[in-house]
């Protein structure tokens, strides 16, 4: 890599010079040999602890996708301070999904468990995403059948999650609950069983599950405020 004077922009919004160590030469979104234009660039943090991204694009008609790329500091270079190339990566894509309130009173980590398997499944780690979609189903189950049964906390906490399907009184919940267990298993395991069924169909049962403990909470909620009147 040749060493090559940029333009940035700071935290501050100020602009400056710098020189680098060179363009990335491949493209991490489709993998060609390329040479790559610069969109923009920004230095982040102080003269003491300071870093550069530099956002490109790929060139190949077939891509023309923009990527980072992570620049560290080191010796004064052609034009002020001079960084080298450190890491490659794709842009984040962040989709972040809401829950009702009552849900998130029920299980305080429910909500953050699966926007983190949403997360990665968002981002292309679609081997891993099921698992997390799973764990997030457990803990709503558990927290929800502990607030129904408040005196069998600790057992809740132990037993697995099939068996605290079973505990459920609410036929819809239970159902949906059951079923999206079914395909949360086959996504830790090596066989599946649910051949003809995906992540979307383990999403949509979490969200059933979801809609029917609102739905639940919110009849209950009526039902305690507006007692008939005689």
């Amino acid at each position: 890599m040749s060493i090559q004077e940029i333009n940035y922009e700071d935290d501050q919004a100020h602009r400056g010079s710098c020189s680098i160590s060179g363009k990335p030469d491949t493209c991490p979104v489709c993998g060609r040999k390329v040479e790559p234009i610069i969109r923009h660039a920004f230095k982040r943090g102080s003269l003491t602890d300071e870093s550069l991204e530099v956002v490109f694009k790929c060139l190949s008609g077939e891509c023309n996708h923009l990527f980072v790329a992570y620049y560290s500091p080191g010796a004064r270079g052609l034009v002020g301070k001079y960084f080298y190339l450190n890491m490659v990566r794709l842009p984040l894509k962040i989709e972040h999904k809401e829950f009702p309130e009552v849900v998130n009173k029920i299980s305080k980590q429910f909500k953050k468990i699966y926007n983190q398997a949403l997360l990665a499944e968002e981002n292309g780690l679609d081997q891993i995403c099921g698992p997390g979609y799973r764990r997030a189903l457990e803990f709503l189950v558990k927290d929800y059948l502990i607030v129904q049964l408040p005196n069998e906390k600790e057992e809740i906490k132990k037993i697995w999650l099939g068996k605290a399907i079973q505990k459920i009184n609410n036929e819809n919940i239970k159902a949906c609950a059951e079923r999206a267990a079914w395909l949360g298993n086959d996504e830790t395991h090596y066989v599946r069983i649910w051949e003809d069924k995906d992540i979307e169909n383990l999403k949509d049962l979490i969200s059933l599950v979801v809609s029917w403990i609102e739905s639940e909470e919110k009849t209950k909620k009526y039902k305690e405020e507006m007692k008939k009147k005689i």
